[in-house]
């Protein structure tokens, strides 16, 4: 299957030359991305050539209306510069079968992004096979679980998660419910693992499309929100959750999956299987002591001795400290040899 084509198309250079580096960048679709300020090279190149998706400047949109959409693509986004009239005058003459979506042309590139994910989303069957361009990634899967609660557990996987995006592509999962984790980040979204869960049981074909518009980043790291409640957590099973891990190591190149976990979980122990390391946050005071006793007792008269291979105690360092927890996670990694020590 031929890689789905964008083009772009604006007279002013310096604006497209900007746009379309921006989109290499930040973009994160496979799409094979060509760049035109001349508007009969493009013509030439659309005979040629199936455009997936057309970007067009106002002005070069107004002047191919009587050409008939169609010719050049069947989806276009046209970055609107204010003219004022495109939508009175000329939307009536536009092919039936047309998509058409208008977009501010001076607008944060950030949001022109969102644009083109989220018309993808809505035209989907006109991108098939549209995904990430990257090669496979490391897969190594990062899981952390402690039986105390109020632990810190969350803020350390988010901690291990942006050390090691400094270097690699990593993605966190949640299996928390009625979580706090999008207001502690400061990120918000509809779409969470549940919806990621659905396009991958369903339309894997198009998981990197969806991918791009469910994850949240922040410092590096590609966030997937957590489910709303704990029922809707029960009903993630080890076969999804594996499944799911397979397609974004291999198909989406993530070289570190954190799994933020909690027994809510339908196969909790078979989760703790698939992770090559799991940290245990542990308390000194005898309550927390006990609760890890009772997991750890629990683990060996389950015959789970491979959990408690993987398994790293951890005990956190006093919560307030930023850079001491900062240096704990990364001596944590590199004790762990998951960062290797650099050479001053």
């Amino acid at each position: 299957m031929s890689k789905c084509r964008l083009a772009i198309c604006d007279t002013d250079e310096n604006y497209c030359r900007r746009l379309d580096l921006y989109l290499r960048e930040h973009l994160g679709l496979s799409f094979e991305i060509f760049s035109f300020t001349d508007y009969e090279i493009m013509k030439n190149f659309a005979k040629e050539n199936e455009i997936s998706l057309l970007m067009l400047s106002e002005n070069i949109y107004e002047d191919i209306m009587n050409f008939g959409m169609k010719a050049f693509s069947k989806n276009i986004m046209v970055l609107d510069e204010g003219l004022g009239t495109v939508n009175m005058v000329c939307e009536s003459m536009i092919d039936e079968n047309a998509s058409i979506k208008h977009v501010s042309k001076f607008q944060p590139a950030a949001k022109i992004v969102q644009g083109i994910i989220d018309y993808c989303t809505e035209s989907s069957e006109d991108f098939e096979g549209l995904g990430t361009e990257t090669l496979s990634g490391k897969g190594q899967i990062i899981g952390l679980y402690s039986p105390i609660s109020k632990c810190g557990q969350t803020r350390l996987a988010v901690s291990i998660s942006e050390k090691l995006a400094q270097k690699s592509k990593v993605i966190f999962l949640s299996l928390e419910s009625f979580s706090s984790l999008a207001v502690d980040l400061g990120i918000d979204g509809e779409d969470d693992i549940t919806d990621l869960l659905y396009y991958a049981d369903c339309e894997k074909n198009k998981i990197g499309l969806y991918l791009e518009k469910i994850k949240k980043t922040r410092n590096g790291v590609d966030f997937i929100l957590p489910a709303k409640t704990a029922m809707q957590v029960r009903e993630i099973n080890s076969e999804r959750l594996k499944e799911l891990l397979f397609i974004l190591i291999n198909e989406c190149g993530y070289d570190y999956c954190i799994i933020d976990m909690t027994e809510y979980v339908e196969d909790f122990f078979e989760i703790e299987k698939m992770c090559h390391k799991i940290f245990t946050i542990t308390k000194q005071n005898p309550s927390d002591e006990h609760k890890i006793r009772t997991y750890e007792e629990v683990l060996k008269q389950s015959e789970q001795d491979e959990i408690i291979a993987k398994t790293v105690k951890c005990p956190l360092p006093e919560m307030r400290d930023i850079k001491g927890f900062d240096l704990f996670t990364e001596k944590l990694l590199e004790s762990e040899g998951i960062i290797i020590e650099q050479e001053p």
